[in-house]
């Protein structure tokens, strides 16, 4: 977590899949600027992966990981409750309506996307809900590692309005193993946000 922080949004490399043009990259990159984030790392020059982003402590996570999304031009893909798609705009940023009401194969249908799609970058927040939650979900490690692809934790720093981007890391199968790679991104968040905030 010693890296230098940036006020400018990181480049996509070559690998990495794109959406958007200039103008919507400069709205997403103008939302974050004016409200103070400085980002963290950078992102994997990647085709495929998962990205976790946490602690999910507040709703304003959304905005800025919209606004994230935007900024950096990835085309990314990501679940959201049903009922907020009566905008056809979130759609376009790659959102997909989730009815939390029946039973439905997240992980076996997005394994599928990861084994049919060149490029497939899928969004997730672990926690599902701005309350604390231990243990985390673990539907984003069972598509990872059911794809083949690696996991990038993001972190949201509301304190500093940070956004890190931390190593990518690769699942061997070893659940708990793995997810001891993932806390030890996390673990200064543990203190940031004592009340809302476990792995």
């Amino acid at each position: 977590m010693e890296e230098a922080l940036k006020k400018t949004v990181p480049k996509l490399g070559e690998w990495v899949p794109k959406r958007g043009n200039a103008l919507t990259r400069a709205a997403g990159a103008a939302f974050l600027r004016l409200n103070g984030w400085r980002f963290r790392g950078e992102f994997p020059n990647l085709p495929k992966l998962v990205a976790i982003g946490a602690p999910h402590t507040t709703a304003k996570d959304f905005t800025v990981a919209i606004s994230t999304i935007m900024a950096l031009g990835v085309h990314a893909t990501w679940l959201g409750i049903d009922w907020i798609f009566r905008y056809p705009f979130m759609r376009w940023i790659g959102g997909v309506p989730v009815d939390r009401s029946k039973r439905q194969d997240l992980v076996g249908v997005n394994i599928e996307k990861f084994n049919t799609q060149e490029k497939y970058v899928l969004a997730l927040a672990p926690e599902g809900s701005r309350k604390k939650v231990v243990p985390w979900k673990t539907g984003f490690y069972r598509i990872a590692h059911g794809a083949g692809v690696p996991i990038l934790p993001v972190g949201i720093d509301h304190h500093q309005n940070i956004l890190s981007f931390g190593d990518s890391i690769e699942t061997t199968g070893d659940l708990e193993a793995d997810m001891e790679k993932i806390r030890a991104f996390y673990e200064p968040y543990l203190d940031l946000y004592p009340e809302r905030f476990g792995i």
